[in-house]
């Protein structure tokens, strides 16, 4: 019986074989199948060798379960962090409002709230006027000139 393929059979196979496309050696190609047959007759599926090339040529790395832990591990502490910074920024601007009287001390727990919720909260926060709600300014006589400045001999002030 004779095997007869299509040129795009031949061409699919030679390919598959990783033989170039311009093979016509039969007894080349039966070599290169019994070859392939062999070497996948030894593969061992349970073999961590097997495992860890089938894994590679996927694009994987392999990890043991140590370094898995390990990796969780620093990542949820990498996470807390974050976490912990991200709460650090907003009550320091929330704190920066309060110096400014931009927002009363009492107002503080709410605004860390907002903006842990909603961190485009922060935006609003900072454009709001200084002193908007507590003065921070001196009012009244908040200049004190120079004593004596306008006299033609400067006053004792020591006896």
């Amino acid at each position: 019986m004779a095997f007869t393929l299509t040129d795009v059979q031949q061409a699919a196979l030679l390919e598959a074989l990783g033989l170039p496309a311009d093979t016509t050696d039969p007894e080349l190609v039966v070599d290169t199948v019994t070859d392939l047959v062999a070497q996948a007759e030894a593969l061992d599926p349970a073999k961590p060798s097997t495992v860890a090339a089938a894994a590679k040529k996927a694009g994987m790395e392999l990890l043991d379960k140590d370094a898995a832990n390990a990796l969780r591990r620093d990542a949820a502490e990498g996470r807390k962090m974050a976490a912990a910074a991200a709460q650090e920024r907003i009550a320091a601007s929330v704190d920066d409002a309060i110096r400014k009287g931009k927002i009363t001390p009492g107002r503080r727990k709410h605004w860390v709230n907002l903006i842990s919720a909603d961190p485009e909260m922060a935006d609003v926060l900072a454009k709001v006027p200084d002193e908007t709600a507590a003065p921070m300014s001196e009012t009244g006589h908040s200049m004190n000139p120079e004593p004596g400045s306008d006299l033609a001999e400067p006053g004792e002030w020591f006896y």
